[in-house]
């Protein structure tokens, strides 16, 4: 018999499975561990996408709309989930006010004479022709996994711009963690224009 005759081949070469590999082979306790997650995270994705627990779906926006053609400014308060009830959603508006949209503008100076209040709701829309305009949001939800406040205050001016007939909407956040972007002309490019309002978790605004 040769040197070459008397090299182990490459099955004989592996390590004989111990006690518990006997039992629980690599192959079955992959599937187990699958299980085992599947298990933990049905519920989640089984949840019904309408009452979700606080999240994504969840999330508040406010959605400020215009068109150059009409003195109007509309606002849209909903969730990114397009199916989503909030237990409350309070809107106070204040436009008794002076503001040029280029300034800072102190909101705990405003007086909100306005309110727009809806109960187990998708959403509350607001119109106003008041130039300046704050608002005051307030958005409450709540599920059998938890809830959530979404909150922020916001103001608008909506200026004259050259040239002649166009217009350029200012905008400013009062809330830590609501953006907003200002300048903008007023056009379909531009509006509609969301603004994700902050969200203050389940301990409220």
């Amino acid at each position: 018999m040769s040197g070459w005759d008397r090299v182990p081949s490459p099955m004989s070469l592996r390590r004989p499975p111990g006690r518990l590999g006997t039992f629980a082979p690599l192959p079955l306790v992959g599937v187990a561990v699958l299980l085992v997650v599947l298990i933990i995270f049905t519920p989640e994705l089984v949840t019904n996408p309408r009452h979700p627990g606080p999240g994504i779906l969840t999330q508040a926006e406010l959605v400020v709309d215009k068109t150059a053609s009409n003195g109007s400014l509309y606002f849209y308060v909903w969730a990114l989930g397009e199916t989503i009830r909030y237990d409350a959603i309070d809107i106070g508006v204040a436009s008794v006010f002076n503001w040029t949209g280029s300034t800072a503008l102190d909101f705990r100076a405003l007086n909100w004479t306005e309110w727009h209040n809806g109960s187990d709701v998708l959403s509350v829309i607001v119109t106003t022709e008041a130039n300046p305009v704050a608002l005051n949001i307030t958005a409450h939800y709540v599920s059998p996994q938890g809830n959530a406040w979404y909150v922020g205050l916001v103001a608008f001016y909506v200026a004259q711009s050259v040239p002649a007939g166009s217009e350029s909407l200012y905008s400013q956040s009062g809330t830590s963690g609501v953006a907003v972007e200002s300048p903008l002309a007023v056009s379909n490019d531009t509006l509609p224009l969301p603004i994700l309002l902050h969200d203050a978790g389940s301990g409220g605004p």
